[in-house]
Protein backbone atom coordinates (compact mmCIF):
# COMPACT_ATOMS: atom_id res chain seq x y z
CA UNK A 1 0.00 0.00 0.00
CA UNK A 2 2.89 2.39 0.71
CA UNK A 3 3.86 2.18 -2.96
CA UNK A 4 0.35 3.27 -3.99
CA UNK A 5 0.49 6.27 -1.63
CA UNK A 6 3.86 7.37 -3.02
CA UNK A 7 2.57 6.92 -6.56
CA UNK A 8 -0.53 9.02 -5.81
CA UNK A 9 1.48 11.85 -4.26
CA UNK A 10 4.07 11.77 -7.02
CA UNK A 11 1.47 11.98 -9.76
CA UNK A 12 -0.43 14.69 -7.90
CA UNK A 13 2.74 16.78 -7.66
CA UNK A 14 3.43 16.33 -11.37
CA UNK A 15 -0.15 17.24 -12.29
CA UNK A 16 -0.12 20.35 -10.12
CA UNK A 17 3.22 21.52 -11.44
CA UNK A 18 1.93 21.18 -15.00
CA UNK A 19 -1.01 23.51 -14.30
CA UNK A 20 1.17 26.59 -14.49
CA UNK A 21 3.54 25.47 -17.21
CA UNK A 22 3.62 26.56 -20.79
CA UNK A 23 4.70 29.61 -22.75
CA UNK A 24 3.68 32.91 -21.21
CA UNK A 25 4.56 36.51 -21.61
CA UNK A 26 5.88 38.40 -18.62
CA UNK A 27 2.54 40.22 -18.18
CA UNK A 28 0.37 37.11 -18.53
CA UNK A 29 -0.75 35.14 -15.50
CA UNK A 30 -0.68 31.35 -15.81
CA UNK A 31 -4.05 29.85 -16.66
CA UNK A 32 -5.65 27.79 -13.93
CA UNK A 33 -7.17 24.53 -15.13
CA UNK A 34 -9.05 23.09 -12.15
CA UNK A 35 -10.00 19.43 -11.89
CA UNK A 36 -13.69 20.05 -12.62
CA UNK A 37 -14.72 16.43 -12.23
CA UNK A 38 -14.29 16.72 -8.46
CA UNK A 39 -17.20 19.17 -8.38
CA UNK A 40 -19.19 17.90 -11.35
CA UNK A 41 -19.96 14.76 -9.37
CA UNK A 42 -22.06 16.91 -7.01
CA UNK A 43 -24.41 18.32 -9.68
CA UNK A 44 -27.24 16.19 -8.31
CA UNK A 45 -30.00 17.45 -10.61
CA UNK A 46 -27.66 17.52 -13.65
CA UNK A 47 -28.65 21.06 -14.61
CA UNK A 48 -25.04 22.11 -15.24
CA UNK A 49 -24.94 24.32 -12.13
CA UNK A 50 -23.40 23.16 -8.86
CA UNK A 51 -24.71 24.88 -5.76
CA UNK A 52 -22.89 24.96 -2.46
CA UNK A 53 -25.85 23.08 -0.94
CA UNK A 54 -25.60 20.31 -3.57
CA UNK A 55 -21.88 19.99 -2.94
CA UNK A 56 -22.25 19.90 0.85
CA UNK A 57 -25.03 17.31 0.64
CA UNK A 58 -22.91 15.13 -1.66
CA UNK A 59 -19.82 15.51 0.53
CA UNK A 60 -21.78 14.47 3.62
CA UNK A 61 -23.16 11.40 1.82
CA UNK A 62 -19.68 10.46 0.57
CA UNK A 63 -18.21 10.90 4.06
CA UNK A 64 -20.95 8.79 5.65
CA UNK A 65 -20.28 6.04 3.13
CA UNK A 66 -16.53 6.17 3.80
CA UNK A 67 -17.00 6.23 7.59
CA UNK A 68 -17.74 2.51 7.78
CA UNK A 69 -17.13 2.41 11.53
CA UNK A 70 -19.41 5.44 12.12
CA UNK A 71 -16.88 7.24 14.31
CA UNK A 72 -17.11 10.63 12.62
CA UNK A 73 -13.42 10.41 11.76
CA UNK A 74 -11.87 8.24 9.04
CA UNK A 75 -9.12 5.96 10.35
CA UNK A 76 -6.11 4.81 8.30
CA UNK A 77 -7.95 1.87 6.73
CA UNK A 78 -10.94 4.02 5.73
CA UNK A 79 -8.64 6.72 4.33
CA UNK A 80 -6.72 4.12 2.34
CA UNK A 81 -9.99 2.79 0.87
CA UNK A 82 -11.09 6.31 -0.15
CA UNK A 83 -7.71 7.10 -1.68
CA UNK A 84 -7.66 3.84 -3.64
CA UNK A 85 -11.19 4.50 -4.92
CA UNK A 86 -10.29 8.06 -5.94
CA UNK A 87 -7.18 6.82 -7.71
CA UNK A 88 -9.12 4.10 -9.54
CA UNK A 89 -11.85 6.54 -10.58
CA UNK A 90 -9.63 9.20 -12.13
CA UNK A 91 -5.89 9.21 -11.69
CA UNK A 92 -5.53 12.67 -13.21
CA UNK A 93 -7.74 14.38 -10.63
CA UNK A 94 -7.17 12.12 -7.64
CA UNK A 95 -6.93 14.29 -4.54
CA UNK A 96 -5.72 12.02 -1.77
CA UNK A 97 -6.85 12.43 1.80
CA UNK A 98 -3.97 13.25 4.11
CA UNK A 99 -4.04 13.58 7.89
CA UNK A 100 -2.45 17.05 7.92
CA UNK A 101 -3.67 17.71 11.46
CA UNK A 102 -1.89 14.59 12.75
CA UNK A 103 -4.99 13.43 14.65
CA UNK A 104 -4.69 9.84 13.45
CA UNK A 105 -7.90 10.23 11.46
CA UNK A 106 -9.61 12.60 9.05
CA UNK A 107 -12.78 14.38 10.10
CA UNK A 108 -15.48 15.72 7.79
CA UNK A 109 -13.83 19.12 7.37
CA UNK A 110 -10.57 17.47 6.29
CA UNK A 111 -12.51 15.20 3.95
CA UNK A 112 -14.35 18.16 2.39
CA UNK A 113 -11.41 20.59 2.22
CA UNK A 114 -10.36 19.99 -1.39
CA UNK A 115 -13.85 20.26 -2.84
CA UNK A 116 -14.65 23.33 -0.74
CA UNK A 117 -11.43 25.05 -1.76
CA UNK A 118 -12.01 24.26 -5.41
CA UNK A 119 -15.59 25.54 -5.15
CA UNK A 120 -14.35 28.85 -3.72
CA UNK A 121 -11.83 29.21 -6.56
CA UNK A 122 -14.36 28.45 -9.28
CA UNK A 123 -17.27 30.50 -7.88
CA UNK A 124 -16.01 33.61 -9.63
CA UNK A 125 -18.85 35.91 -8.63
CA UNK A 126 -19.22 34.55 -5.09
CA UNK A 127 -22.93 33.74 -5.43
CA UNK A 128 -22.71 30.25 -3.92
CA UNK A 129 -23.08 28.39 -7.18
CA UNK A 130 -20.87 27.40 -10.07
CA UNK A 131 -22.64 27.94 -13.35
CA UNK A 132 -21.55 26.43 -16.67
CA UNK A 133 -19.68 29.62 -17.65
CA UNK A 134 -17.63 29.32 -14.44
CA UNK A 135 -17.19 25.57 -14.73
CA UNK A 136 -16.01 25.78 -18.34
CA UNK A 137 -14.63 29.30 -18.87
CA UNK A 138 -13.36 30.24 -22.31
CA UNK A 139 -9.58 30.12 -22.82
CA UNK A 140 -7.87 33.20 -21.45
CA UNK A 141 -10.75 34.10 -19.11
CA UNK A 142 -9.65 35.95 -16.00
CA UNK A 143 -9.72 33.86 -12.87
CA UNK A 144 -10.25 36.58 -10.26
CA UNK A 145 -13.54 36.84 -8.47
CA UNK A 146 -15.82 39.62 -9.68
CA UNK A 147 -15.63 41.38 -6.29
CA UNK A 148 -11.81 41.56 -6.21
Amino acid sequence: MRHLELLVFGNLAIALSACGSGPQSRDQEPEFHPPRSILEAYDVNRDGTITRAEMEQGLRADFAKADARHTGCLDADEVRAVNEQRWATDQSTASPLVDFKGKGCIDFDGFAATARSLFEQMDRNGDGKIEPKELHPPPGARRERDDD
